[in-house]
């Protein structure tokens, strides 16, 4: 990511912060009981900033799609480089080739998967790591190679 990229996604992140506090404030006034805030992170974040939190959507773009999990991050972000016929055969040519110390990331088969997740015929994804390893294992074992772009893909957090 280029300066002026950061620059934007760091822009983007204060907006929403700010947009989300007057929302809160909004809503007391109104309502007189705090909302649930939330924050939003770029999926370009660094890893170590999503320990520990809650996710409550996926933004693709100004799509919010909803999640519970971090495993439901994962899998919604895959399957949307999946839909890219090009991306396809790339995390299909993936497969069996990026791994860690232990089990593959993709696989052809969910065997010696711990937490596998089906993403495509014949393509099964292992999800049974933390937030941190998992954004990592995602953004630069996955997407990096197949050259996806996620630039435009953030988390929606929940506030503690």
């Amino acid at each position: 990511m280029n300066m002026a990229d950061e620059l934007q996604a760091a822009r983007l992140d204060l907006t929403n912060k700010i947009n989300l506090e007057f929302d809160r404030l909004l809503q007391l006034l109104d309502h007189g009981a705090p909302a649930q805030t939330e924050r939003i992170l770029p999926l370009s974040t660094d890893p170590v900033a999503f320990r520990g939190t809650k996710p409550i959507a996926v933004l693709f773009g100004n799509e919010r799609m909803a999640v519970t999990s971090w495993k439901g991050v994962f899998v919604a972000i895959l399957s949307r480089c999946n839909q890219s016929p090009s991306h396809h055969t790339a995390l299909m040519e993936l497969r069996g080739r990026t791994a860690g110390k232990i089990r593959v990331f993709l696989s052809q088969s969910p065997g010696n998967m711990s937490r596998p997740v089906r993403i495509a015929s014949e393509m099964y994804a292992e999800t049974h790591y933390g937030s941190e390893t998992l954004i990592h294992i995602l953004c630069e074992r996955i997407l990096a190679p197949v050259h996806f772009d996620y630039s435009d893909i953030q988390i929606v957090i929940a506030d503690r």
